[in-house]
């Protein structure tokens, strides 16, 4: 059962430097993207203006002239019909052709900018809660709120051990026929996590969550929407199919595995309208599909940071008046609290730092750390 996660309401003065510095290099980025574009208007009325007086001499059949030189029309932003007058149609034709590559430069430029903007302002974190401890250093500044069972406790057997001793797990030709990571569950295990899966799903049944089982594609301007810039390059796996079923037809349709079952669920109601009363809660259930290009070195055994896994998430819309989203989220907590006490599994609670906090998260206060006593 996956530790609630949450976008949440109103402001906070608790923000970290790094994102303040993000806003800066969007402010800085937008400003300098209306002057491409006011540029760019200028030189498309340049090009109408050198059309419109082309077609005037063309007219008037005056001659068209041999000399392409552009004379006194070296400002191609601040051309005028009197400008243009005194000049042959040959060399108009010749300004025409210098607006042209100024507007391809200017376009080009112009969209690098807005490329840029986007990455910055998708990199603006949410408003921090109050209750964050505001630090880079997770080890150091992490606050527990509480723990529940022996957190101490040390046993002889590590997961890696078990999984073996049981004949549950395979991890040698998962890792030839899938790569590195990869892995099969045998017997036990399957069963094991299917009655883990169908107990929590019951519990969250029991607390009327709707169940949705989830798409594992995501289209790419889909996942734009909902995912963090970071995820795209240390997380997603990207998959890449023909654009329809037309044998003629040479397109690319670019999706995107889900790492979490979160990302469509969010997407699931996108651009409809919400009823307060009737916002709901979602039960998600999934397999999950992670590059973890970060996380070389860190609990790679056995089947820690995998590839591909199964995740059961609690995933609420709630409104953010009325301390009603802090109530969801403190009852959500509460949920995955029931979940592990049932199995006797110890277990803290911990708020993150600031600077380890997702980009989307106003807090990460619900963050569930259960005890593995092998580990």
């Amino acid at each position: 059962l996956d530790e609630p996660r949450y976008l949440a309401d109103s402001a906070s003065d608790a923000i970290s430097a790094s994102r303040q510095r993000h806003r800066a290099r969007a402010a800085l980025t937008r400003a300098r993207v209306p002057s491409g574009r006011f540029t760019a208007d200028n030189l498309n009325k340049a090009k109408n203006l050198c059309s419109r007086s082309i077609g005037e001499k063309m007219k008037r059949k005056e001659a068209v002239g041999e000399d392409q030189s552009v004379g006194g029309a070296q400002d191609l932003e601040a051309l005028t019909a009197e400008t243009l007058s005194s000049l042959s149609v040959s060399q108009i034709k010749q300004v025409r052709l210098l607006v042209d590559e100024a507007i391809g430069r200017t376009d080009g430029e112009r969209l690098r900018l807005e490329a840029e903007r986007f990455e910055h302002l998708r990199e603006i974190g949410n408003l921090l809660h109050p209750s964050v401890p505001i630090s880079n250093d997770e080890d150091a500044d992490n606050k527990v709120e509480r723990t529940w069972g022996d957190c101490c406790v040390q046993k002889k057997y590590s997961h890696v051990d078990l999984v073996v001793m049981i004949d549950g797990f395979d991890g040698e030709k998962g890792a030839v026929v899938a790569g590195s990571r990869g892995y099969f569950l045998k017997g036990p295990l399957v069963f094991l996590e299917q009655a883990l899966i169908n107990y929590a799903l019951r519990m969250l049944h029991a607390k009327s969550y709707s169940m949705l089982y989830t798409p594992f594609f995501m289209r790419k301007e889909v996942m734009q929407e909902v995912a963090q810039l970071s995820q795209f390059d240390e997380e997603l796996y990207k998959v890449i199919g023909k654009g329809s079923e037309k044998s003629e037809d040479s397109s690319i349709d670019e999706k995107y595995l889900i790492a979490t079952s979160e990302q469509p669920i969010a997407a699931f109601l996108r651009d409809e309208w919400l009823k307060p009363e009737d916002l709901p809660i979602y039960a998600g259930f999934s397999t999950c599909f992670r590059q973890e290009v970060g996380s070389h070195g860190r609990d790679t055994r056995g089947i820690f940071r995998v590839h591909q896994f199964e995740k059961i998430e609690q995933f609420v819309y709630a409104s953010p008046h009325d301390g009603k989203s802090w109530q969801m989220f403190e009852e959500m907590i509460g949920t995955a609290e029931e979940f592990y006490q049932s199995l006797g599994i110890p277990y803290r609670i911990v708020n993150i730092v600031s600077g380890e906090s997702a980009v989307p998260v106003r807090r990460s206060g619900g963050l569930l750390e259960r005890w593995a006593p092998g580990s």
